[in-house]
């Protein structure tokens, strides 16, 4: 099949499709900038290396890089720009990539990796461009992007996602939000996380604009809402709250349409702020495993089903299961199954995985607790039990816990999530350990070998760990105030 991209270009040549700063770029200048990108990295890139690692911010660079290397028929692993070295290290070990590229202010936080070539982004002459390789892009059952999520195991899974998967994605969000090409989406999260890059996919598939920010900026991007600069925008609950912060007494610009809100809860009076205000808030459920939303609570109904996800969206199918491995009835808690096109069909090197993650009729276990009510609502409970979201981040407990544990001294660990007024919640960790170790070497330790997201935002010695007549570690002890029995004096 034709690219997206030339798919569009076609229908609409002249139709503004790229916002960047005070740059407008059309669906055609699009293409025509891609084409130089793309003659850049075929002639540093061999045809043999199907893989390649992108490690950017968000940047127009990066947004024609994208483009350019699906044009050429690449899979893409997105490395998440908050990473440690010893992190990235092991993404890119596990995905055997050979070649990384990276915007130029990267260049001296990726020269130390290992056993990879580092290629500057750069344009290239379209002159010596070959042709016949842009005649590989976008096969529908081919891997277009790999994004590494990290399980309960605390090892990084690498999650395949398909253009087809990509598609029925878009597909669904058309159909729920009714976007069209008249529409133009902000993008204010990284590219290299499922909730950037879908609205990328969104562009390509439904012809809408789209404007990327560098970063999060809520006093301009009030501004660009205010005077008519977009119509929908993708935010996690801590963007939310910093845009209510800067709302304007005269509302947003008539053209706006809604906000898409994912990346875990949001406390109620957020919530009914943006009632008070008549700002129109889309809650979504969805993952990196199901290419962005697969449910969502309309605008409509946010006010009679508080504190539900919402219902799922068209073409996807969500059942729930107890503990007895049978259907629950509504209202009756258990584990959140879905299955659909946008659902990943394997993790990368993940056979493992298999049996776990999938029944044996195709149904993608998430992990995740919730319930159906009666109309069909979903409400979640707990996300994979442990899991912290943080400012939109997840962040899993083990995996904080196998590095602390490697600390010379540490005998146990554990670590939980707090709530936290700005990022939502934050890791906190419990650590059993020789009298020789403290704090302040364990702190530094973590920030050597951690994003600096996932570093315990507070750090507690302790005598001993609770634990239950089994033997199992009783996480939920730490949470209440009979925590003070096992710190140390």
């Amino acid at each position: 099949m034709s690219s997206w991209l030339q798919k569009q270009v076609n229908e609409r040549p002249d139709h503004p499709a790229f916002y960047w700063q005070d740059e407008v770029w059309s669906f055609f200048e699009v293409a025509e900038e891609v084409q130089k990108w793309a003659a850049g990295y075929s002639a540093n890139i061999p045809q043999t290396e199907k893989r390649i690692a992108l490690f950017s911010r968000n940047s127009k660079e990066m947004y024609f890089s994208i483009l350019a290397l699906w044009e050429l028929g690449k899979e893409i692993v997105f490395l998440n720009t908050h990473l440690s070295l010893q992190e990235l290290q092991y993404q890119l070990t596990d995905a055997k990539v050979k070649i990384v590229i990276t915007a130029t202010e990267y260049l001296s936080v990726v020269a130390d990796l290992n056993q990879v070539n580092i290629l500057e982004m750069k344009r290239g002459d379209v002159s010596v461009l070959d042709q016949k390789q842009m005649e590989l892009n976008y096969q529908l059952e081919m891997p277009a992007s790999i994004m590494y999520t990290s399980g309960t195991t605390g090892k990084p899974k690498g999650v395949v996602q398909r253009f087809s998967n990509h598609l029925a994605s878009a597909l669904g969000t058309q159909e729920n939000m009714g976007i069209t090409a008249a529409d133009c989406w902000l993008c204010p999260v990284p590219l290299f996380h499922i909730s950037g890059l879908s609205i990328v996919i969104r562009q390509l598939v439904l012809g809408c604009s789209f404007r990327l920010y560098s970063k999060f900026d809520a006093k301009n991007i009030t501004k660009d809402l205010t005077e008519g600069r977009g119509t929908v925008i993708s935010v996690v609950a801590v963007m939310l709250r910093e845009l209510l912060e800067y709302y304007p007494k005269a509302g947003y610009s008539k053209e706006f349409k809604a906000m898409l809100l994912g990346g875990g809860p949001i406390a109620p009076a957020a919530l009914e702020q943006c009632e008070r205000n008549k700002i129109p808030v889309i809650q979504s459920y969805g993952m990196t495993e199901t290419c962005s939303q697969v449910v969502a609570l309309s605008f409509e109904d946010a006010s009679k089903k508080i504190g539900s996800a919402g219902k799922p969206l068209k073409g996807m199918q969500i059942k729930i299961i107890a503990e007895n491995g049978k259907q629950a009835p509504a209202n009756n808690v258990g584990e959140i199954l879905l299955k659909g096109k946008n659902v990943i069909r394997n993790y990368l090197n993940g056979e493992q995985w298999q049996i776990e993650k999938w029944t044996a009729d195709g149904w993608f276990k998430t992990g995740d607790m919730g319930y159906l009510d009666n109309e069909g609502y979903l409400y979640l409970v707990s996300r994979l039990s442990e899991l912290i979201i943080s400012g939109g981040e997840n962040i899993y407990p083990t995996e904080i816990e196998h590095i602390l544990q490697e600390f010379p001294g540490v005998k146990e660990v554990a670590v939980i999530g707090e709530s936290d007024q700005k990022w939502g919640a934050v890791p906190v960790a419990y650590i059993v350990g020789d009298p020789t170790i403290t704090i302040g070497k364990i702190n530094e330790f973590a920030k050597q070998h951690l994003a600096k997201y996932k570093c315990p935002k507070r750090l507690y010695l302790c005598n001993c760990l609770p634990r239950t007549a089994s033997g199992k570690l009783a996480k939920h002890r730490l949470t209440t105030e009979e925590r003070e029995a096992f710190l140390s004096k």
